[in-house]
């Protein structure tokens, strides 16, 4: 543990002047504290008068009194005066403070001291343990830095970089107890998110426990069954379009049946006609003479003259030549008729063609109508449902739940990770966490300089527990006598004083301890080596020590609130 407390002799040794004017029941007052001064006098002369004084301009706090406002100051002034003066200084500079102004002006670097080495505050009772906890914590710097953050949350098995970087940028911004209140409003947030997770009130028995049945599927196991399942499904829906659209077509095919059968019999009809009308034109042509000069060629035969007649397009005929040769005008006449039934018979071979075509159309169609009867007659029951649609939307269906129930149990496993780190940075942060750890610490230290402090005087020592509660020995302190408990209250000071750097200490009414115990208290502060202002009651001035004889400073006698140097009354 590192060490607090500057030593004796780190603490600069000086002599301090004290100037008060018209102050409270002080009109005047001029101390040297060179490194003690000691201000006696019967009640209600001034001496807590100048100590007030002295303290408010050390400590630069203009209105000593507590609860007292900056327009009532001209309270602190002297009854008949008009202004109060108290001016502090050493070598290297000083500091007046003026009432009713409450105003405080320096120059160059005047002696300081806290509030509580000059008695203004103290952390003892009416303070309350929590407060001086609070207090004792900013005064011995014992709040946990960044390095003993992250330490802890290392050993508390999180990541400490991770945390820090949320948590440290809080404790800066809003303190300790300010980062305390910010994280437990985060977990009642990642609370509610378990909550609507999981439908379920968080606790940590119930989120330790909250496992649906899940085997050992992963999450990719669970999204390819999804996947299957979802196209099985796809493909019965697929399947009953398709034969639904079927069975219609069928339907529809089987319905036009007999108009198909009436119209093939029509093109039956219709080549039959066409058939006996080619035949007739085919007649009609082979009929008709040649007409032209005939081409006589030997029969392969007889060797006899032959003549070739080209009747149609598709039929020749071998004829004998004519016995006398046609004129002109009989040829046209035959050439005429040729042509003549040349078309006629084109055309016949054309509509016989047309009809034909026809006939293989419709008998196509009976054909597919017949068929889609047939099929219709014998249509299985599989194939109107097609695949099982209800069982594939059902396995759908269970597929979806179970990946729904694996990333739900996911999700709310990680809030519960997350809510059970939030209560481990809690309770590091919370008063009683690593701040009190730390302070703990600090306190042994601390109380190692109380009883260091207690010993030189010879007193029981002073010491402070982990809750805060302050004892003499080992007594509690509300338990003590007013004079132990002055003790406590002046050791208390005095360490304020080194830890802090105080440049005066101020210890006002010492005359509640007795002679020894006085003799005690000067020699700790001998020891201490911090100038110090004392203050105390007593019946008459020859009863008031004189510290000048001892070399340990200067005695002062305040009588009618006019402070002189007990010496010179004496040498008188």
């Amino acid at each position: 543990m590192p060490e607090l407390f500057p030593k004796h002799g780190e603490f600069p040794v000086t002599s301090i002047s004290i100037r008060v004017r018209n102050f409270r029941g002080c009109a005047s007052a001029d101390v040297e504290c060179s490194p003690l001064a000691l201000v006696g006098g019967l009640n209600a002369v001034g001496k807590s008068s100048i100590a007030q004084a002295v303290g408010a301009a050390l400590s630069g706090n203009a209105l000593p009194v507590a609860g007292l406002r900056a327009n009532a100051a001209g309270v602190l002034v002297r009854v008949g005066a008009a202004t109060g003066t108290v001016e502090v200084g050493n070598a290297e500079g000083s500091c007046t403070v003026e009432w009713p102004a409450a105003r405080v002006t320096t120059h160059g670097r005047p002696p300081q001291a806290s509030a509580y080495a000059v008695g203004l505050e103290t952390i003892a009772p009416p303070m309350t343990a929590k407060d001086r906890l609070r207090i004792l914590a900013e005064y011995l710097h014992a709040d946990p830095t960044r390095e003993d953050l992250a330490a802890a949350l290392n050993e508390a098995g999180l990541d400490p970089e991770l945390v820090l970087k949320s948590i440290w940028p809080l404790i800066e911004q809003s303190g300790w107890d300010g980062a305390v209140t910010a994280r437990r409003d985060r977990g009642a947030e990642l609370k509610g998110q378990w909550r609507q997770c999981t439908g379920a009130n968080y606790g940590s028995r119930v989120a330790a426990s909250w496992r649906p049945d899940l085997g050992e599927l992963k999450e990719n196991d669970l999204l390819a069954e999804v996947a299957r399942t979802s196209n099985e499904r796809d493909r019965a829906l697929s399947a009953q379009a398709v034969s639904a659209d079927e069975r219609r077509r069928l339907e529809e095919e089987a319905e036009l049946c007999q108009t198909r059968q009436d119209a093939l019999g029509r093109a039956v009809s219709k080549v039959e006609e066409y058939t006996a009308a080619y035949q007739k034109a085919q007649q009609a042509r082979a009929a008709l003479p040649p007409a032209g000069k005939q081409d006589v060629i030997p029969c392969p035969h007889c060797g006899g003259p032959i003549v070739i007649n080209k009747v149609s397009l598709v039929e020749t005929r071998f004829e004998k030549p004519d016995a006398a040769a046609l004129d002109s005008a009989e040829l046209g006449k035959r050439r005429m008729a040729i042509a003549e039934a040349d078309g006629k018979l084109s055309l016949a071979d054309k509509d016989l063609q047309e009809a034909r075509r026809f006939k293989a159309a419709a008998e196509n169609a009976v054909k597919a109508s017949e068929s889609a009867r047939e099929r219709i007659a014998n249509w299985p029951r599989a194939v109107e449902t097609g695949t099982d649609i209800a069982t594939a939307e059902a396995q759908l269906q269970r597929a979806e739940k179970r990946l729904v129930e694996y990333r739900s149990k996911t999700e709310a496993d990680r809030l519960h990770r997350l809510v059970e780190g939030n209560e481990l940075v809690i309770s590091l942060l919370a008063a009683d966490g690593l701040r009190a750890k730390k302070l703990g610490r600090v306190i042994d230290v601390f109380n190692a300089q109380l009883g260091n402090l207690a010993q030189s005087a010879f007193w029981r020592g002073v010491r402070l527990d982990d809750a805060g509660n302050l004892a003499y020995g080992d007594r509690p302190y509300s338990l003590l006598s007013t004079s132990e408990q002055y003790r406590v209250r002046a050791v208390l000071a005095v360490a304020m004083a080194q830890i802090d750097g105080s440049e005066l200490i101020i210890l006002d009414g010492i005359d509640i301890l007795d002679a020894p115990s006085r003799g005690q208290l000067i020699g700790m502060l001998e020891e201490v080596e911090i100038p110090t202002l004392i203050t105390m009651t007593v019946a008459r001035r020859e009863q008031l020590p004189d510290l000048a004889a001892s070399e340990l400073g200067r005695s002062y006698w305040l009588a009618v609130g006019v402070l002189e140097p007990l010496e010179v009354k004496v040498a008188a």
